[in-house]
């Protein structure tokens, strides 16, 4: 009698893990889909950078692409974006790309950019930018927020708060091209 029991609860067991295997990849498969979307809008998108010129996100397609959502109002933003541009410095002959989608007014922007002697792109899409990066994952609204998408198009990483530079590191290093 007990090993009748056994082999239920052990046949119990085994339909439960499979019945949750199958939910956790219809779970990535979700995910994965609704990534490919977001990275195809963003492609899509033009927005002006902080000199007022229409910038189109398609041109760092095909590259690793570090994308930052930040506000010059933000602390963690403002502390982080040093670290970002020496990272695009260091990574930019690997092919790697780091642009900021401000959630600011352009002049903020632009005033950020000239006082901290910032030259990776940084975008303005003001309100809107919380959609973008909502799409991107970051549901909970909350900035800084850094999504690093593939060569092929595929979000690979993302980072709810500030990002500290060895984890971006370790995540380009997986990425980009061999220096030479």
């Amino acid at each position: 009698m007990a090993d009748r029991r056994t082999l239920v609860a052990l046949g119990v067991i085994a339909a439960t893990a499979g019945a949750a295997g199958v939910g956790v990849g219809i779970w990535r498969s979700n995910v994965e889909a609704r990534d490919v979307v977001a990275a195809r809008a963003l492609f899509g998108l033009t927005l002006p950078d902080a000199a007022g010129t229409a910038q189109q996100l398609v041109q760092w397609r095909g590259r690793p692409l570090v994308v930052n959502f930040w506000a010059p109002w933000c602390a963690p933003c403002v502390e982080e974006m040093p670290d970002l541009q020496r990272i695009r410095d260091d990574y930019r002959a690997r092919g790697v790309e780091v642009i900021g989608v401000g959630i600011d007014s352009a002049a903020r922007i632009r005033a950020f950019r000239d006082q901290h002697a910032i030259t990776l792109p940084l975008l303005v899409a003001g309100a809107e930018g919380s959609s973008i990066g909502d799409q991107l994952g970051n549901t909970a609204g909350v900035l800084p927020y850094t999504v690093l998408i593939g060569a092929d198009s595929r979000v690979v990483e993302r980072k709810i708060g500030r990002i500290r530079p060895e984890e971006l590191r370790r995540w380009l290093d997986k990425l980009a091209q061999p220096a030479g």
